[in-house]
């Protein structure tokens, strides 16, 4: 038997999936060049005519066609466009103003983001043109902010890799300088005085300072450390990658205060006349590079970028390697298995779902059913979408099996190739999990996991296991679903309403403190549940606060009926609430509370806390003494 590798794993979850690739590069033909030179007199577009003298593959064709023969000649042969970065003299023009395009950027066609795999020329103006990969830039900018997740081969005649990584990190990462508070930009401007007159005096010169710091040494500190408060308590000891600079600030007869605020002047300074202007204004989620031995690439949450030498022989091995050196978990392996087997099985399954006629057919009866005349189109609106919300997630569930079987035979490889050749896997999480608190704070997390739903932006309906918080207090949404629904028989009060929606909801403790005595026993009992409060905040809660004297939970609770305002509309998390509330004479009310919804528990472990309710309100309390 052969034993699959690492090599093997990337292969097959990213390289093998790729079926067709978007070359762009300004010396290519295209499809448009090619048949205009073939054109009748009278078809021929003299602009593509006159673009295609240009090109270098006019007198030599070896280049465009090596490059074209690596995807044909694999045993599933790729198919293949070419874009040469030049607009369609048939595309509408941009609006232009004063010698530039309204609006910046670049204009692209359709189908760049619908490639697998996009090679990508960075200097598409050029070498000549002194814009230095500047519209590569904006291709990669477009590529990586759009919806899907895409791989890249940017590849390069420039000499220096490195710097071509560092000249997109410019344009696709926020300034140290945007991020700085009001305070940190008052004293730089109150010090850019004293520099000033340094300079005019003949004693100081800022060129120097941006000098001493390289691009290297600034991205290998964002890279390896992103908070610039660290980097200051270096710069301070006169260490580190900034050590000059901070001795140039001493020369400067500063100290202290002023020499913090010198540290933050250099940064401003250097990052002037580096960054791009558009750099941050968009959100590129979860960046990482690498910049250091034979492999240079980028990833975002949204694609993976690698840099390769133009002319290489094998551009998907390249990729594959970059890929392989960026370590991906086994997690996010079994995640692209995942989708490629759903793309390739889909179509199948999606059949032999919609083969029962007579399910769809009652499904969309009810769908298109005018609602009921006793509620608001409004409610009967939301009605409807949460039948259509319950049919899509039987969808996907019917999708998933047929697929489960080939994604459990990959995850099943690479648990087989774990440790072989010196693989170790569980070192790509970043994580040691032999620190007992990285361990506490990793099944805290893998609970949350596998337990709670996290909200969807917009609007949602209240339902069962819904966590909220109010007044400071933690609650979850005991009320079985059906009770929670638009339409159905109000419950726990005398009446009726169209607008209120009584439940019931369990209070819940926060262990806080507690939470590393949380042990197998606790987590097992059925009594606590885990939450992700706020992104990668993970909080145990438990039934009862836990205590020296009571540090395992008896299965008392409380609870308490509250009463949702809008039928229990959640929208961007927020619930609306009217409470209950006894005084010495009366029953009070406090109208429209604000709840902070944060993630809802699924259908089986809110059913646990529904039963606590159940068990709560059905004890025994005859006249046993105890």
């Amino acid at each position: 038997m052969v034993e699959v590798t690492f090599s093997d794993l990337v292969r097959e979850a990213f390289i093998d999936p790729l079926r067709s690739v978007l070359i762009v590069d300004d010396q290519y033909p295209t499809w448009e060049e090619i048949f205009a030179g073939q054109a009748q007199a009278a078809d021929q577009n003299a602009t593509f005519t006159a673009r295609k003298q240009k090109k270098d593959w006019i007198d030599d064709r070896s280049g465009p066609l090596s490059v074209i023969k690596q995807f044909r000649n694999k045993k599933k042969g790729f198919v293949i466009d070419i874009y040469d970065g030049q607009p369609s003299p048939d595309d509408p023009q941009p609006e232009v103003a004063d010698g530039a395009v309204v609006g910046g950027g670049v204009v692209e066609p359709d189908h760049l983001h619908q490639s697998d795999l996009l090679v990508l020329d960075y200097n598409l103006e050029g070498a000549e043109s002194g814009l230095g990969g500047q519209k590569a830039r904006e291709i990669l900018r477009s590529v990586l902010t759009n919806r899907h997740f895409n791989l890249i081969a940017l590849h390069t005649d420039e000499k220096d890799l490195l710097e071509v990584l560092y000249q997109c990190l410019f344009d696709f990462m926020p300034s140290c300088t945007s991020k700085f508070d009001e305070n940190q930009k008052n004293n730089v401007e109150k010090l850019e005085k004293k520099i000033s007159e340094a300079e005019q005096d003949g004693e100081f010169d800022r060129k120097k300072i941006i000098g001493l710091i390289t691009n290297t040494a600034y991205f290998n500190m964002r890279r390896q450390n992103p908070n610039i408060r660290d980097w200051l308590r270096e710069f301070m000891q006169l260490k580190g990658p900034f050590s000059k600079v901070a001795e140039a600030g001493k020369d400067l007869q500063l100290k202290g205060g002023e020499l913090k605020d010198f540290f933050y002047w250099a940064i401003k300074e250097f990052e002037k006349n580096k960054f791009s202007n558009v750099a941050g204004e968009e959100h590129f989620e979860g960046i990482k590079w690498k910049a250091e031995g034979t492999r240079v690439w980028l990833r975002t949450a949204r694609g993976f970028v690698a840099f390769i030498k133009k002319n290489t022989a094998d551009i998907l091995g390249e990729l594959q390697k970059a890929i392989e050196d960026w370590e991906p978990t086994p997690s996010r392996l079994i995640s692209a298995k995942y989708r490629h087997e759903l793309s390739s099985a889909g179509v199948v399954a999606e059949d032999r779902t919609l083969s029962k006629m007579h399910a769809f057919a009652y499904f969309y009866k009810d769908l298109k059913a005018p609602g009921r005349d006793d509620m608001s189109e409004d409610d009967n609106k939301r009605v409807r979408l949460a039948k259509l919300k319950s049919h899509i997630t039987g969808k996907g569930e019917a999708l998933t099996s047929v697929v489960e079987d080939a994604v459990i035979v990959f995850a099943e490889k690479i648990r087989e190739a774990d440790g072989k050749l010196g693989a170790d896997f569980e070192a790509h999480y970043g994580l040691s999990l032999t620190d007992e608190k990285e361990h506490s704070k990793a099944r805290a997390h893998y609970n949350s996991y596998v337990s709670t739903l996290s909200l969807k932006p917009g609007c949602e309906q209240l339902d069962s296991g819904h966590i909220f918080e109010l007044d400071g207090d933690w609650w979850v949404c005991a009320t079985p679903a059906c009770d929670l629904q638009l339409g159905q028989n109000t419950t726990a009060f005398v009446g009726s309403s169209a607008k209120l929606r009584p439940f019931t909801a369990l209070r819940l403790e926060r262990a806080g403190n507690e939470f590393e005595k949380i042990t197998n026993d606790h987590i097992n009992s059925g009594l606590f549940c885990f939450v992700e409060i706020e992104p990668g905040k993970v909080e145990c809660f438990g039934i009862q606060k836990m205590t020296e004297t009571n540090p395992f939970q008896n299965g008392k609770v409380t609870w308490r009926t509250f009463v949702a305002e809008k039928c229990g509309l959640i929208d961007s998390g927020q619930l609306m609430l009217t409470v209950p509330k006894l005084t010495p004479d009366i029953l009070d009310v406090e109208r429209e509370k604000s709840a902070r919804v944060v993630a809802k528990l699924r259908y089986e472990y809110a059913l646990n806390f529904i039963q606590k309710v159940g068990t709560s309100v059905t004890r025994i309390g005859l006249g046993y003494a105890s």
